[in-house]
């Protein structure tokens, strides 16, 4: 995710940035035009240093409603080419969940964006998340056909398929589509439901997760086949190791966080970070000027959750 570029806390887009009480107050009595451009700014572009531990869209769709904003900005942000290029959820996700809660309210023309951005936009799964909560059922049959498009009819298409199914936050679309009276319909994410079950059925038959016994680098290796699978599992990687590791296997440790694979130097860094370890800063620094973007993001994260003197000091 990008870092976001905060105004000054005296201005209405610094206010309304923050998700400041008073931010609602500045933006009613400011001229219209002006109190929608900054809001438009940051629903388009969110400011949250982490979305998933700050909620701020309910804050958002309240301000539409109480100036009665349009929703014109949202929706060439949504459907831009842009949205090809960027597949990150951070770009879209923050005006997807404002659209949701806009479209709860009665605002039908959100409520039509969703249903557009569900049918064709990248962040699709999003999207069909907020329907399943507020749209109806008929809403959500007529979005069965497009988004089952999206995977073809191969080996590879139905088994992203039934990923997406046994992944899916919100159930109820594909329930439904599970009992749609078009036979090519139901059929698909029938056979989708059985795979994921089986799946997880597998998996429990299976666990790869750590157990008693592992050394430090198995666990450097699972936090790799995590990563590989698209799943980041360095900071659990970190609680193993705190269990697992003697005050012997440091070097090995510090190797990893200066020249290991991905997942091991993400585990490694947020290890060392957690146990105040003197190399710590040093090598989130190198990590940050010299590594690949999940292992900056790892570094800065556990930096962030530094709390020592010298962590401060560096931090300044």
């Amino acid at each position: 995710m990008f870092d976001p570029v905060i105004a000054p806390s005296g201005t209405l887009l610094g206010l309304l940035q923050r998700g400041r009480g008073d931010g609602t107050l500045h933006a009613l009595t400011a001229p219209r035009a002006e109190a929608l451009a900054a809001l438009n700014h940051c629903v388009l572009r969110d400011p949250r240093h982490d979305w998933q531990v700050e909620n701020r869209s309910l804050y958002y769709a309240r301000l539409y409603l109480d100036l009665n904003g349009d929703l014109d900005a949202v929706e060439a942000h949504l459907f831009d080419t842009e949205d090809v290029l960027d597949t990150e959820e951070s770009r879209t996700g923050l005006a997807l969940a404002v659209l949701g809660h806009l479209a709860s309210y009665g605002r039908l023309d959100a409520l039509a964006l969703l249903r557009r951005y569900a049918a064709s936009g990248t962040n699709w799964a999003w999207a069909l998340d907020e329907l399943a909560l507020r749209d109806d059922d008929a809403g959500l049959r007529a979005l069965a056909a497009p988004v089952l498009a999206r995977f073809p009819a191969d080996p590879e298409g139905e088994a992203e398929l039934a990923t997406a199914v046994r992944d899916a936050f919100e159930p109820r679309p594909w329930r439904l589509w599970a009992d749609d009276p078009r036979e090519s319909i139901a059929t698909r994410v029938r056979a989708a439901q059985e795979a994921g079950c089986f799946d997880l059925w597998q998996r429990q038959m299976r666990p790869t997760g750590p157990r008693p016994g592992w050394s430090v680098q198995a666990v450097f290796e699972w936090a790799q086949q995590g990563l590989e699978r698209g799943a980041a599992l360095h900071v659990p990687a970190a609680r193993c190791l705190t269990a697992v590791a003697g005050p012997e296997d440091r070097p090995a440790i510090v190797a990893a966080a200066k020249d290991g694979g991905e997942g091991a130097r993400c585990t490694a860094l947020r290890y060392l970070a957690d146990s105040n370890d003197p190399e710590a800063l040093q090598l989130i620094e190198r990590a940050v000027a010299t590594g690949p973007a999940p292992v900056v993001e790892a570094a800065v994260d556990a930096f962030e959750r530094m709390r020592s003197v010298a962590a401060v000091d560096r931090a300044r």
